[in-house]
């Protein structure tokens, strides 16, 4: 697996779109739906992370599996690895399409009970929300059951990610996901313009989500591949469920932590503040959004590699690429917080944006719970290339945590919005935060010195260029 600065480039460029398109889109949304429509379309976007919790970790292990496969592993294992001591090893098709046929499997299951859910559930949630909506509730409502029934599609589909960062299409992937963005970004300009109204961006997702699986599965399923598969023998799909599954379990708690650390927290939030308000955190947290991922995209790049070195015992090259991920997250937080400190509100005013971002110090709050989040984020992630899970209950316990300090800020203590950014900051921040930083610095011995020489090597390599 050969990844370089091409790869970096275009994922860096995919990021930028896949997160960016909404940001791109933004000057028109602010400036043709109303606030309490944009706080609605804030609640839209909590409802996928949804299905996180029904992948519970699965997506993670496919992953990082498919990784193991396409360097070389035969054999998988529950907890830990097999090191693979050839370097051009041969690729086990058999266990590739076993570790294929469990995914479409598992995704299919989830996705039909999550549609399930949402269908039974949406009438009793949606209409508390739109009890404060005072506009037209029947676009909500279409706009509502279609957004959850892409979803659905989006979830039982996100098996192709696994299968191309596994194979090293990292260039590829990044291209197919900027084209169906750029769709995504046309498609709801215009609609919005024609004053479809929340309707637009429903329409874009369809459009951007059917290109996007469309060519996925044309890249990965090549000539070469289609043949090799044909021919493989399969394994019981349940059999490689059960492998995967331990360390799957642990992961999905890890995922119900976060998501009772960030999204249910947006879900509760219109019973507490108003539909403004949620809008104002919504375009808030979307920025820091943002910005962890640029952060973190360089690291993304070269997770398979950093996973293929994991696997043939090469700790020297996982030090680096981890040691170099982190100092990547610093620049981009350093550059792109000051910059949003700076001119994020007076650029909405500019573009007479009707949702405003929220006021400087609580902004400065968010970025630096985001910036502890993003460097927790690599750390786990590094340890999670060990094929092991020693995180989950922290965070299961942090994310319990912080739900019910949540409570106490609004109900007993009145902090409004400031609740939302101080809960899941300060329970982080009291374990979980500093935990696994220092635990990966301790296993791959990581020193002071180790960031001079990286931060040297990567001048050095510009400058050559």
């Amino acid at each position: 697996m050969k990844l370089g600065r091409k790869d970096i480039f275009w994922n860096y460029a995919a990021t930028f779109m896949r997160l960016a398109s909404g940001m791109l889109i933004l000057p028109w949304v602010l400036k043709m739906l109303p606030a309490e429509e944009y706080g609605i379309w804030s609640l839209f976007l909590t409802v996928s992370s949804i299905t996180v919790l029904l992948d519970f970790g699965f997506s993670n292990s496919f992953s990082r599996n498919v990784a193991y496969v396409f360097s070389g592993v035969t054999e998988l294992k529950s907890r830990g690895y097999i090191a693979v001591e050839q370097k051009n090893a041969e690729i086990d098709y058999g266990l590739l399409k076993s570790v294929i046929k469990a995914m479409q499997t598992y995704y299919g299951i989830m996705a039909m009970i999550f549609i399930t859910v949402f269908f039974i559930g949406s009438p009793f949630y949606m209409s508390s929300v739109l009890a404060k909506y005072s506009g037209a509730k029947t676009e909500i409502w279409i706009a509502w059951f279609t957004y959850g029934s892409l979803v659905a599609y989006e979830f039982y589909t996100c098996y192709y990610n696994s299968l191309m960062s596994g194979r090293g299409l990292i260039k590829r992937n990044m291209q197919i996901v900027i084209t169906s963005q750029t769709l995504k970004i046309i498609v709801s300009v215009i609609c919005l313009y024609l004053g479809w109204g929340i309707i637009s961006l429903v329409i874009g997702i369809l459009v951007c989500d059917l290109t996007n699986r469309t060519l996925s599965y044309y890249s990965f399923y090549d000539k070469n591949i289609k043949e090799k598969l044909r021919s493989a023998i399969v394994m019981p799909v349940m059999e490689i469920i059960k492998i995967m599954a331990p360390n799957s379990f642990k992961i999905g708690l890890t995922t119900l932590g976060f998501f009772a650390l960030s999204q249910a927290i947006t879900l509760i939030s219109p019973f507490y503040l108003t539909l403004p308000e949620v809008g104002q955190y919504g375009i808030s947290k979307l920025m820091m959004s943002l910005i962890i991922s640029m952060g973190g995209t360089w690291f993304g790049t070269f997770y398979p590699q950093l996973t293929q070195y994991r696997v043939r015992n090469e700790n020297e090259n996982v030090k680096r690429l981890y040691v170099k991920g982190l100092l990547v997250v610093i620049i981009i937080f350093v550059v792109a917080g000051s910059g949003l400190l700076l001119v994020g509100n007076p650029l909405l005013k500019l573009i007479h944006s009707k949702t405003m971002l929220l006021n400087g110090w609580m902004l400065l709050l968010m970025l630096f719970f985001s910036f502890c989040e993003a460097l927790q984020s690599i750390s786990t992630s590094t340890l999670l290339t060990k094929n092991e899970v020693p995180f989950f209950k922290s965070v299961l316990l942090s994310g319990a945590g912080s739900l019910v300090l949540l409570f106490i800020m609004f109900k007993l203590l009145h902090l409004g919005v400031l609740s939302m950014i101080l809960a899941p900051g300060i329970v982080l921040s009291i374990y979980h935060n500093w935990k696994w930083p220092y635990t990966v610095f301790r296993d791959l011995k990581v020193t002071p010195k180790d960031f001079v020489l990286v931060a040297i090597e990567t001048i050095k390599s510009f400058k050559k260029n």
